[in-house]
């Protein structure tokens, strides 16, 4: 397997992992579209970020400026999720889970443009 190739399998994983987490977290906690909407309507749009960036990785042979924008907005959106639970003294291993692939998912799409 190529370089490209390995690198792309492991952002497009870690893309389907963060998806797959964050939909499960969905699927848990139905009442927050009633009780917290924003925080659901927040986690809905974290799906659709980590769902686009699998996509999008998976799709191009060579990830193109649009994949590494959508990695850098979810790795971003991870950290400042991850920061806010730290602050707010409620962090439980799935901040660290999302955070760290969403590291390994941007340090994939970066490699995968890297390689030749």
């Amino acid at each position: 397997m190529s370089p490209r190739r390995s690198a792309r399998t492991l952002a497009v994983t870690a893309a389907v992992a963060g998806a797959a987490d964050t939909a499960a977290f969905l699927g848990r906690r139905r009442h927050l579209f009633a009780e917290a909407p924003g925080r659901a309507a927040g986690t809905v749009l974290g799906l659709g970020l980590w769902t686009g960036l699998a996509v999008s990785a998976a799709v191009e042979p060579r990830p193109g400026r649009p994949t590494l924008a959508l990695a850098s907005a979810v790795a971003a959106a991870n950290a400042l999720l991850l920061a806010a639970h730290l602050r707010a003294g409620v962090v439980r291993p799935r901040a660290f889970l999302g955070a760290g692939l969403a590291a390994i998912a941007l340090g994939g799409v970066a490699a995968a443009r890297r390689s030749g």
